[in-house]
């Protein structure tokens, strides 16, 4: 028995997949087998065919991911954004009212989210403080059989990385009882420390990424599962019979182009000089005790006052991400790194606001 069946819900182990047209496949010349209109929808381009359904999931996106992940094929699901791999994989894995997922606060608010939605339970092993690494300790009081362990790498909102012994050392102490999910939406901004050459020989490994940061296609929502056949098969019964839109693929198929990864590495590039910049700036500012190291596309700030600071920001058009909700921080405000325009408004408002 594979880990994945070992892990899966009984609900939806044995459960059979809807079978939509396009997965059930057929190649012929007249598609008759999915109640679509045969004509073509209004003033649309006529080189598409809006009229029938895409591809159950594009396979030529999921083969064009992993070779730039670095994957096989059949390690990589095509999800739309990441956040539906989250959901997918809490769906396939936790039983409601039973079985319960890990969270390491201050961390991406989704897992616990969509976990709670589901009745799904929540334990918590927070991050050290300041330096914001796994605390090993708080997994060994940990008194349930958690399902998954979420670990956001880079961190979001700390913007650091997690040290890797930390993480194998999870992956190791849940080897035959949890799977321990990887987010990786900001990994372009530090490719190298990807644990995705790790997922072939930890079966109970999963990465979860996404098109919406470093490549700008937020709006498209493209992410990817990547992790071992089992757990791949076991949440395509669960994803939408058509999950991907064709023009969302084809955008995807563009971007993930050498030309495309060459452009998103360029531009990774000038927001990571712009970030450098930015934040010798903001440490000069009377207003701010801290600013964390980041290996992002964002900075953790901790202000004397971030309320004050937020609604002064506010008022003048600028928009921050108040962090102060999350447990140890208190004052502190996630500020994304724009455009040159957008940081030197900011700092031009900060410095008033100091003066």
């Amino acid at each position: 028995m594979s880990l994945a069946d070992k892990l899966a819900a009984p609900q939806i182990k044995d459960l059979v997949p809807y079978h939509s047209a396009r997965r059930i496949g057929g190649v012929g010349n007249n598609y008759l087998n999915a109640n679509e209109s045969p004509y073509g929808a209004y003033d649309m381009p006529k080189e598409e065919s809006w009229e029938r359904y895409p591809d159950f999931l594009p396979s030529d996106l999921a083969a064009k991911y992993g070779l730039y992940a670095g994957t096989p094929e059949n390690f990589v699901l095509t999800t739309r954004g990441a956040d539906e791999g989250i959901d997918l994989l809490i769906r396939a894995f936790c039983e409601p009212k039973k079985d319960s997922i890990v969270v390491c606060p201050p961390t991406y608010a989704m897992y616990d989210f969509i976990a709670e939605a589901h009745q799904v339970g929540v334990e918590v092993a927070s991050l050290t403080p300041l330096e914001f690494q796994v605390d090993i300790g708080r997994f060994k009081g940990i008194t349930g059989k958690p399902k998954l362990v979420f670990l956001c790498h880079p961190n979001n909102p700390t913007g650091n990385l997690l040290r890797k012994s930390d993480v194998k050392a999870l992956t190791d102490h849940y080897a035959n009882e949890a799977l321990v999910v990887i987010d990786e939406a900001y990994i372009e901004f530090t490719p190298d420390d990807s644990f995705v050459h790790d997922i072939a020989s930890t079966p109970n490994l999963v990465i979860l990424r996404t098109l919406s940061k470093a490549f700008s296609l937020a709006a498209v929502r493209i992410g990817f599962v990547l992790a071992n056949p089992d757990v791949i098969e076991l949440l395509s019964k669960l994803i939408a019979p058509y999950p991907i839109p064709d023009p969302c693929a084809r955008i995807a198929l563009n971007a993930l182009s050498e030309l495309g990864v060459a452009f998103m590495g360029a531009q990774r590039d000038r927001i990571l000089f712009t970030r450098k910049a930015v934040e010798k700036k903001l440490i000069e500012l009377a207003c701010v005790e801290k600013v964390y190291p980041s290996v992002t596309n964002f900075l953790l700030v901790h202000f004397k006052d971030s309320k004050k600071t937020f609604d002064y920001l506010a008022s003048h058009g600028i928009i921050l991400r108040d962090q102060a909700h999350s447990p140890g921080l208190e004052n502190h405000l996630r500020i994304t790194i724009g455009d040159d325009t957008d940081m030197e408004q900011l700092l031009e408002c900060l410095a008033c606001m100091d003066a």
